[in-house]
């Protein structure tokens, strides 16, 4: 059972890898084309971002890295966000991560 635990923490930090590069071309995609301030300042989606774009990831991806933990809910779209608010909480691990192999690598 610890195996699949490892596991599902490497698919959450890859995903939020990916989301974190998805992230960066959606917002340089959107002030190339000048509509990042208009995006950033409605009320809801401009706060939440980051949040709604896991969210949409994690359904076109299909997956459901949470599932290997026993997370699986009854209905598919409440696993589709649960799993996109864990991908999106997972940026920080991730960047943790990073940084600690950073520090490995420079020793």
């Amino acid at each position: 059972m610890g195996l699949i635990s490892m596991y599902v923490i490497g698919q959450l930090v890859l995903l939020s890898a990916v989301l974190t590069a998805v992230l960066a071309v959606i917002d340089s995609v959107l002030g190339l084309i000048k509509l990042n301030s208009t995006v950033k300042n409605l009320p809801i989606i401009g706060a939440h971002w980051g949040l709604g774009i896991s969210i949409l990831m994690v359904w076109w991806i299909d997956t459901w890295p949470a599932a290997g933990w026993g997370l699986v809910m009854k209905e598919d779209w409440m696993n589709i966000v649960a799993n996109g608010a864990i991908v999106y909480a997972a940026i920080p691990l991730r960047d943790a991560i990073m940084s600690m192999v950073n520090k490995g690598l420079r020793a």
